[in-house]
């Protein structure tokens, strides 16, 4: 465990908030988010402090590197080794160590929109002020998606939705477009056994109803879907001992059906259409 990429060791009973950015032998993605944090706090005050982990679990020391190579001013900086066991391992582990009162996960190769985390951040701040947040666990903005090497792009939530409790009920917002509070993530952590559904879970306790409290009708990030951050399947996940066995079916047959994958972000696109419409 190591400190770096900050100008001066911050007081850690002050954190606002902890960014938590995961990595595995993608160095060249994890630049890219980690360069998109400079401009997404722009709009917060000098009053606020933030912390970065970056949860690493490659086998080499490529993304060491990156991350010694980055200056991020104001952040209090963490590099935390894991041997891998999945997404949803690494993301218990950051639970662990996180010191900032709200907590956001960012895949490598996923990317704040400027200002975008301090636009989620400052929601958050504001509805506690209103003491309407008591019973949520988390803020969610809008994220754009983007397939690689495709030529799609939409946003999620849909802009044209009239009810946002309605359409909750059928989807799920990107974990990467979300704030939780850390007790609440603490108290709620991903179990392992529910495979890729493990999120699903917890933003859906994170959200109970009126979901329109804790919505920020504004994009906050990009979601590279299929991307080196969300492929469709992880074989890692997969062959982890604590799966599930119908978890590892499924994981099973997304290697089966994995040649026809440039299908899947069309099928997304098609269904953001539906519900936005629907709802």
């Amino acid at each position: 465990m190591e400190k770096a990429c900050s100008s001066e060791p911050l007081p850690l009973k002050l954190m606002h908030a902890t960014v938590v950015v995961l990595c595995r032998n993608n160095p060249i993605e994890l630049e890219e988010t980690l360069n998109s944090l400079k401009g997404a706090t722009d709009g917060l005050g000098p009053h606020h402090q933030l912390e970065l982990l970056v949860i690493d679990g490659s086998n080499g020391n490529a993304c060491r590197k990156v991350y010694h190579s980055i200056v991020l001013f104001n952040w209090n900086c963490r590099f935390i080794y894991r041997s891998p066991n999945g997404t949803y391992d690494a993301m218990n582990a950051a639970l662990g160590e996180v010191k900032g009162r709200w907590i956001a996960f960012m895949n490598s190769g996923d990317i704040y929109l400027r200002g975008g985390f301090a636009s989620l951040l400052l929601h958050a701040e504001s509805q506690s002020v209103k003491r309407s947040f008591n019973h949520l666990g988390a803020v969610f903005g809008q994220a754009w998606i983007e397939p690689p090497g495709l030529p799609l792009h939409w946003l999620t939530p849909n802009p044209s939705l009239d009810k946002i409790d309605a359409w909750l009920r059928h989807m799920v917002p990107c974990h990467q477009s979300m704030l939780f509070q850390t007790t609440f993530a603490k108290l709620n952590p991903y179990h392992l056994r529910a495979g890729s559904k493990a999120d699903r879970a917890v933003i859906r306790a994170a959200l109970a109803s009126p979901a329109e409290i804790s919505y920020l009708s504004k994009p906050v990030c990009v979601y590279r879907l299929n991307g080196q951050s969300s492929r469709l399947f992880d074989l890692n996940s997969i062959t982890s001992p604590g799966l599930a066995y119908y978890e590892r079916m499924v994981g099973i047959l997304k290697i089966i059906i994995s040649p026809f994958g440039a299908v899947y972000p069309f099928v997304m696109w098609m269904r953001s259409i539906w519900f936005g419409w629907i709802c």
